[in-house]
């Protein structure tokens, strides 16, 4: 049984069904952005696991658009494969969780779904201000380090794909009517394992498939969607440019490792413990008590767009 998100919402374009995610992240970009520290190679991770990706495909009919649940998956295995070839001819280390290893531990499994939701989260901002990804604005937090620590990853790779396939029909009608007959999109994001930042965030798209090349050449087909999105991604040792206009520089801070809730307990219940302590030992109030000098704390104002 396959983890499934639903976190698309479709509009009727023509006589397609697209959904508005996809719309947002090709008419805002297609290409790439990353934090001047990863640009530059200055935090560079490259153990990396690709966790299971996310592909939401439907069927473009004449008669309407059927959604293909099990063709998904297909795509998804595809996928995985694919990203671990592309990213391991850039010299990373590329290990996949697999859906079945996931289901088979139920921790993880929730763990892994923690984080599916956090990152689509960040992701539907993501796509309307991808450029933001140059200004640390986007994280994971919590979900990214502990899923992280339990596989030893230094980075997670989060995939999401939005394909549409036609009909040798609907193919027809898009070359008399115009309209795309098919499409494959995907982004790809990169998060750190050490803080949950997404350093690093890939979009593309390929147009004009059939349902024949997406269903019966799946890893055909999504090596080349993923050479599109990952056209300008860079090898493990390359130091891409960060143009003057980009942040140059961003405060990367890595907190401690997120806690269990076990821990997270532990740690309230001595902390309501101290406090309960605090309570019952009077203070103590000295005649000759002066009051120090403090300084005053000066405000840092956030950087305004």
């Amino acid at each position: 049984m396959r983890i499934r998100l639903g976190y698309l919402r479709f509009a009727v374009v023509g006589n397609l069904l697209l959904p508005l995610m996809l719309l947002v992240s090709i008419s805002a970009h297609a290409g790439g952005f990353m934090t001047p520290e990863y640009a530059r190679a200055e935090y560079r991770p490259k153990t990396m696991v690709v966790i299971p990706p996310r592909a939401e495909i439907i069927k473009n009919k004449v008669t309407g658009i059927e959604q293909l649940v099990e063709e998904g998956s297909i795509i998804e295995d595809a996928t995985s494969i694919v990203l671990k070839d592309k990213l391991g001819e850039l010299g990373y280390q590329i290990r996949i969780l697999t859906v079945e290893e996931v289901n088979a531990d139920p921790g993880l499994q929730d763990m892994v779904r923690r984080m599916n939701e956090r990152y689509d989260d960040e992701l539907a901002r993501m796509v309307r201000k991808g450029k933001d990804v140059r200004a640390r604005r986007f994280t994971c937090g919590d979900e990214a380090q502990i899923l992280a620590a339990r596989l030893g990853a230094e980075a997670l790779v989060m995939t999401r794909i939005q394909a549409s396939g036609a009909t040798g029909g609907q193919q027809v009608m898009a070359a008399i009517f115009g309209g795309s007959s098919g499409f494959a999109a995907m982004s790809v994001g990169i998060i750190a394992g050490d803080n949950g930042d997404v350093e690093a965030f890939f979009d593309g798209v390929d147009g004009g498939m059939s349902d024949n090349a997406l269903m019966e050449r799946p890893v055909e087909t999504m090596t080349k969607v993923t050479k599109k999105t990952l056209k300008k991604y860079p090898d493990a040792s390359e130091i891409a440019k960060v143009k003057k206009r980009w942040p140059q520089s961003t405060d990367r801070e890595v907190p401690e490792a997120g806690m269990s809730d076990d821990q997270v307990l532990a740690d309230l219940e001595a902390l309501l413990g101290e406090d309960i302590a605090d309570e019952e030992e009077p203070e103590v109030e000295t005649l000759d008590s002066t009051a120090s000098d403090e300084e005053p704390v000066s405000e840092i104002a956030e950087d305004e767009e």
